[in-house]
Formats: structure tokens, C-alpha cells, sequence
């Protein structure tokens, strides 16, 4: 990228430095011209230049953390992603992934751009604007890329061990896969029991694997109650934090043990779970 200055305005250009090996130097071919540099945009690159590690360098020193820039730019990707997952790509999603992901992290997608977008295929989903089928598609995509993430994930795992279920009856197990996605991003080790595990089985795995703390996940109201008696066996045997989160819980629990964790981040459940911070906090009802 150069900047030239003209009576005090400065403009863009992309260029392309090549080799002259006659007069031993390198020179610069202006491949396109971009315009008034404040109002450039990742979008005003041609496609085939907007993965090079010079251009994303510039983005990201120049511009890319303005709050209007990102807008734009997570407002576009989920739009793109809406399409892939209805078309059942993955592979195409999670390059899309990637390129956002190196400007703004991984947890910035999950947060920023797949949760709203997750909320909204379920609400295009309750209004009819897509078919169940196309629904499904979505959700089976999605859990797809999860699986993907999941596959590539070369973090080092050297922190916290967590294991994450849900209570016997729960189906949805999307919001567990982006958890566990998020969770070893960050370098833990996870443990995501399948749905319709047994307590008993629950338990066992709990023996076993010896996690520093266990996510319940509870989606359905009438989910509640069995979550609360799972809670309630495992509160019986072991001291562990529990962390309980999903669309049919709000923060009123009287265990001890339990931590809502519907309105706090990633991050600062890992530091409270780091420095054994929990708080008294509320048994579990539905919203």
C-alpha cells in the first residue's frame, strides 16, 4: 500500500514491487488506485490481494479496529456465512473464518459474528422466512465448522481441564460445540459429553478425567429440573465449580457450587475458574 499527499489530502494505491534486473533495483507498479485513504476499505482491494500479509498488515495498523470499519466487516461476513451454511459449506465458511480471525482473534468470531448469527437462523426459523430444512442445514454446517476448528486446533493444551454436559433430554448441542471450540482455543483441555449421557455416566467421566470445572448446558425449560438434580449428584461426590448457562437459565441459584455464567465472557470465567474466584451465587429456574 502507498500514500501519496496531495495539497494536504492523502490517497491510496495499491502496489506491486517487481524486480528489474537490468538496472538492479526494484520498482513499483501501481495496480490500482483506491482512492482518499480514510475512506479505503478492506472491500476496495481486489479479492486476490486481500489475503497478503502486507495488505492485512496495513488494515490492521490503519484502520481495522475502528468500531465503523468492523461493523461493516462483521455485518458482511455473517451475511456471507448465512449463505454458505444454508448451502451447507463449511469448508468455504471456515476460510472466511480465517481471514477475520487474523485481524480480530477467534473469540471476537464466536462472540461478534457466529452467536448473533446462530440467533439469526433461529429467528428466521420461528418467523418462516427459512424452512425447517434449511434450518437444520444451517445448524448441521455450523456444527461442521465447529468440528473442523476442533480438528485444526494446534493450541497447546496446558491449562484448565473442563468438561462440559448437558441434562438428560437436551438434544441441541450446537452452543456446547462453539463452547468447546472457544474453551480450547484458549489452550484447555475439554470434554464434551454427548447428549442423553446417563448421570451415572457423567459421573464416571467426572471420576476419571478429574475436570477443574464442569459446564452445564440446559436449553429447554422443562430441561430444568433434570439439571438440577444432575447438579445436585454431582454437588453430592465432588467439590467442583459448576458453571451453568443456556436460554432456559437465568442467575438465581442458591448452590453454592454453581456459578451462572448466562452474562459473563469466556475470559473471565477462565480467571475466575484460575483463581478459584467464584461467587456465592443462586438452585436454577427458567426464565
Amino acid at each position: 500500500m502507498r500514500t501519496k499527499s496531495i495539497r494536504g489530502q492523502k490517497y491510496l494505491y495499491l502496489v506491486e514491487s517487481q524486480w528489474d534486473s537490468k538496472k538492479k533495483t526494484s520498482r513499483q507498479n501501481i495496480i490500482k488506485y483506491l482512492g482518499i485513504e480514510s475512506n479505503v476499505s478492506i472491500h476496495d482491494i481486489p479479492e486476490n490481494y486481500q489475503n497478503s500479509k502486507k495488505i492485512i498488515d496495513y488494515f490492521t495498523n490503519q484502520k481495522y479496529f475502528q468500531p465503523t470499519v468492523q461493523n461493516e466487516i462483521t455485518e458482511k461476513l455473517q451475511k456471507d456465512l448465512l449463505i454458505l451454511f444454508q448451502n451447507g459449506d463449511h469448508v468455504q465458511a471456515n476460510s472466511a473464518l480465517q481471514s477475520y480471525e487474523k485481524i480480530y482473534g477467534f473469540e471476537s468470531f464466536l462472540t461478534n459474528v457466529l452467536t448473533p448469527l446462530i440467533q439469526q437462523i433461529d429467528s428466521l426459523g420461528i418467523s418462516k422466512k427459512i424452512d425447517l430444512g434449511t434450518q437444520t442445514t444451517c445448524y448441521n454446517t455450523i456444527q461442521d465448522l465447529m468440528n473442523l476448528i476442533l480438528e485444526n486446533n494446534d493450541s497447546e493444551l496446558k491449562k484448565k481441564k473442563i468438561l462440559i454436559c448437558v441434562p438428560y433430554g437436551e438434544q441441541h448441542t450446537l452452543g456446547t460445540k462453539v463452547l468447546e471450540s472457544q474453551l480450547a482455543s484458549k489452550g484447555n483441555t475439554v470434554y464434551n459429553l454427548a447428549p442423553f449421557t446417563p448421570a451415572s455416566v457423567i459421573l464416571e467421566s467426572i471420576e476419571l478425567n478429574k475436570p477443574d470445572c464442569i459446564f452445564v448446558s440446559v436449553t429447554l425449560d422443562e430441561n430444568v429440573i433434570s439439571a438440577n438434580r444432575m447438579i445436585q449428584k454431582i454437588n453430592d461426590q465432588y467439590n467442583i465449580p459448576i458453571i451453568v448457562g443456556g436460554q432456559a437459565v437465568q442467575n438465581n441459584s442458591e448452590n453454592e457450587n454453581v456459578l451462572i455464567g448466562q452474562h459473563l465472557s469466556i475470559t473471565k470465567i477462565l480467571k475466575l475458574i484460575q483463581y478459584k474466584k467464584f461467587e456465592i451465587i443462586p438452585k436454577i429456574t427458567n426464565s
